[in-house]
């Protein structure tokens, strides 16, 4: 019986290979259309694809051509050709294997003789709505394209949902068509029905006061519905750190006059405490390393700690920083923050005849202390009804700073007729105490990732010390920038940049003569970490980094100025021009701004962009080129 059974199935095998071996093919060609109306009679005939283990007959095969003829014929209605003419022909390309060759004839098209679109209802005067009206393209003349038709009224009704909307209907959508004389009449009417507006907020969560987040919506009760500030909520219950697994759950209330969404949000507690270390390279830091803790719920109060700790190569530079903040029990986003930092690098008094940068002598070097405490007071403003947000931070702060500049024991070997006195070691040796109290603001409007990253973002901060209230030294401080980045036809995006900076801090100035040169030095009495500087990678590229100052420790003064074009060669990848102008000074009177050009290539990472500058230095004798080369993310 066995024996009989495996006959059997070899038998069953052999046939069907045998079958499978004498199967016929059928391919279908599509002449005379192309584009979506060729994408659509594929689509339609898809299914007189022969596979498998069929055989063909002659009449099957001539079945077959009438009905791609048919359906070919019926694919070019949605595009406004009614009257298409179509024929087959069947070619033998092999043994048992067929070949039809669908001609089309699209024949005359449907010419739209007149239309009619109208807006009904509370958002007949809404803005996007109002442009999709004005911008609607099937108009007199045009060829009636139905698929364009759906796609039109299927984008009028996201507008609605996005705007608030949620009763639209089309109350009137007609196609009159005249096949006669291959004309079409349309009539579509929108009736957006009433706006629907915010409801109530119930939050299920135990992990923080309900009075956290009271507050963080950017909308209120009763504001008009609108579909980007609820993806905003979404987004900022993500930033609080508090909480993963988020779900907010729309209760639309349609029925209601006027229609309401109430929300509830469903979260759970994340883990309280995010480690995170991190490696970089760039011409501007050389190796970078951090490492940061952060404790996102210390409290029911909301209140959060970072911690980090970072150490980069150039001028053996290293940062400890920790983060405090608490929301504020009040009806508007506030916060109160507390920083307490430490920094120590080293540093080099250079002097240099004229103004070339690659002159320059170090004649003193040193390391700089900086500890600072900066209590302050965070107030979130919202603009453009809660589309925009602006970071307005209060503050107080101590600086102590300290510092060890002593003279370089070679350079009277190099120049010895360039010499600090002793007065003037004193002077940009002296430590000082000092308390600030001062402003910023932030506005950061910044959307997509990788190359199709657009938007702005706005810093500006001012400050004061006063000897009135205990510091060491009278100065202050008032900053602006500015930059954008804007795409252009999908592969072409255009990047600028500028800031500028004042301060009205006291400086030594003295010039005196070594070897028939002048030697100027300019020493601003600024605290080093006030302390502009301008070159490298981030400011005025074919420069080293923050080499523009006066006397490579700083100065009082900054203006800087780029501009980029970037073009996407491939998904990842493109290629940029750039022109930086810029320089960090004290004196007005003696600005001189450097120049700098070049060429660049950029590679979006899933770490980041990569990016690879060669700059040339116009103000520099013999032009010369400089390479500037960052991956990873910044210091702290």
């Amino acid at each position: 019986m066995m024996k009989q059974f495996v006959l059997f199935s070899i038998w069953l095998a052999a046939m069907l290979l045998a079958a499978s071996a004498v199967a016929d093919e059928l391919e279908l060609v599509v002449n005379g259309v192309d584009g979506d109306m060729l994408k659509n009679v594929q689509a339609r005939t898809q299914s007189f694809r022969i596979e498998g283990n069929t055989r063909l007959s002659r009449r099957r095969l001539e079945g077959i051509m009438a009905d791609a003829e048919l359906q070919a014929a019926a694919a070019l209605r949605p595009f406004g050709y009614y009257h298409a003419e179509t024929r087959s022909e069947l070619i033998a390309v092999a043994e048992r294997s067929w070949r039809i060759v669908l001609t089309v004839d699209k024949g005359p098209p449907i010419i739209i003789s007149d239309y009619s679109v109208r807006l009904t209802g509370d958002g007949s005067a809404d803005q996007g709505l109002l442009d999709w009206q004005a911008d609607w393209p099937l108009t007199d003349g045009q060829v009636l394209n139905q698929v364009r038709w759906e796609e039109l009224k299927e984008a009028a009704l996201r507008l609605c949902s996005a705007h608030g909307y949620l009763n639209a209907r089309f109350s009137e959508q007609q196609i009159r068509l005249d096949l006669l004389n291959n004309q079409a009449s349309l009539v579509l009417t929108l009736d957006t029905g009433m706006q629907a507006l915010m409801g109530t907020i119930v939050f299920n969560q135990e992990s923080v006061n309900p009075t956290v987040l009271e507050n963080l919506p950017r909308f209120t009760e009763g504001q008009p519905y609108d579909e980007w500030l609820l993806e905003q909520f979404r987004l900022d219950l993500w930033r609080t750190a508090y909480f993963e697994n988020i779900e907010v759950v729309e209760e639309r209330r349609l029925e209601e006059i006027p229609p309401r969404v109430n929300l509830v949000v469903n979260m759970e507690e994340r883990k309280r405490n995010t480690y995170q270390g991190s490696l970089g390279y760039g011409t501007d830091t050389g190796v970078r390393a951090q490492a940061m803790w952060t404790r996102h719920l210390l409290s029911t109060r909301g209140d959060s700690l970072d911690m980090g700790v970072g150490w980069q190569q150039l001028r053996n530079e290293l940062q400890f920083r920790t983060k405090y903040r608490q929301p504020r029990t009040v009806a508007a986003r506030q916060y109160w923050t507390a920083e307490l930092a430490f920094r120590t690098q080293q540093q080099k008094f250079k002097v240099r005849p004229g103004e070339i940068v690659e002159d320059s002598i170090t004649i003193a070097e040193g390391n700089v202390y900086d500890y600072s405490f900066r209590p302050g007071w965070l107030i979130v403003r919202g603009l453009d009804e809660g589309r925009h947000q602006i970071h307005e931070h209060w503050f107080v702060e101590f600086l102590k700073e300290t510092n060890t500049f002593s003279p370089v024991d070679s350079a009277p070997e190099v120049n010895p007729l360039v010499r600090l006195t002793d007065e003037e070691y004193e002077y940009i040796s002296e430590p000082s105490e000092n308390l600030s109290v001062g402003v910023g603001w932030d506005w950061p409007a910044v959307r997509g990732s990788g190359f199709a990253t657009v938007g702005h973002r706005h810093r500006a901060h001012i400050f004061t010390s006063n000897t009135a209230w205990g510091s060491d030294l009278d100065f202050s401080q008032v900053y602006v920038s500015s930059a954008w980045n804007t795409i252009w036809r999908e592969r072409w995006k255009f990047l600028v940049r500028g800031e500028v900076g004042y301060s009205n801090a006291d400086v030594l100035e003295q010039t005196t003569e070594a070897d028939g040169q002048l030697i100027r030095l300019s020493v601003t009495e600024l605290p080093y970490l006030y302390r502009f500087k301008a070159g490298g990678s981030q400011s005025v590229r074919g420069y080293g980094f923050e080499d523009l100052s006066n006397n490579n420790v700083g100065s009082n003064n900054i203006i800087t100025a780029s501009a980029e074009f970037e073009y996407r060669f491939l998904d990842d990848w493109s290629a940029a021009v750039f022109f930086d102008v810029g320089n960090a000074f004290n004196d007005w009177d003696r600005l001189k701004l450097k120049k700098g050009v070049g060429l660049g290539i950029r590679w979006y990472s899933i770490a980041g962009p990569i990016r690879l500058d060669f700059a040339n230095a116009i103000d520099e004798p013999g032009k010369p080129w400089r390479i500037h080369f960052t991956i990873g993310t910044p210091l702290l």
